[in-house]
């Protein structure tokens, strides 16, 4: 009986086992993602075009959320355009979510999964007569360190009927 009363003491003191699959709250997710705040150029290649932009991220909604801001320079076919994205983990669904606009008028509802050094990137649709559902992603956004990343996708006809075309970024922090 004494044994029990020891081992059962002993039990007690010991720090409980962690959990192996505990839920991630949104709080350490946008925590990890802390390399993105600040301002990075990028270079990208859709088809036959290329051009550069810059982008800047930074802790929004009370640091829940990342704000992205994206800034277009005017090229020869059309003036300057900006776009803004929130990125975001729904606790619940232990996944990332992404919502952005763009001053062209489009917008783009986005599931992230995550790769263990960046997200793949599922375009979503309210309207699934006009996108239906496709397997897989269509985009991977990958990290290759805290001061590069790369955005490959997605692929599309250029300008709406053409060729099919895939999207390529590159990106570098200044910032």
């Amino acid at each position: 009986m004494k044994r029990f009363i020891f081992l059962f003491a002993i039990a007690l003191l010991m720090p409980p086992a962690p959990q192996a699959n505990a839920a991630s709250t949104a709080q350490q997710e946008i925590q990890s993602v802390q390399y993105l705040i600040g301002t990075w150029n990028c270079a990208h290649t859709v088809g036959t075009f290329s051009g550069t932009y810059t982008t800047t991220y930074a802790n929004a909604l009370d640091n829940r959320w990342i704000k992205q801001t994206y800034d277009f320079p005017a090229t020869s076919d059309g003036p300057p355009m900006q776009a803004e994205y929130f990125m975001g983990y729904d606790e619940p669904h232990q996944a990332w979510v992404r919502f952005g606009a763009m001053t062209t008028g489009q917008y783009f509802p986005i599931r992230m999964t995550d790769t263990g050094n960046g997200w793949s990137w599922k375009y979503e649709s309210f309207f699934t007569r006009h996108r239906p559902e496709t397997p897989g992603s269509d985009a991977t956004f990958t990290r290759v360190s805290d001061s590069q990343y790369t955005v490959n996708g997605p692929t599309y006809k250029e300008n709406g009927t053409g060729p099919l075309v895939t999207e390529h970024h590159v990106c570098k922090k200044v910032s």
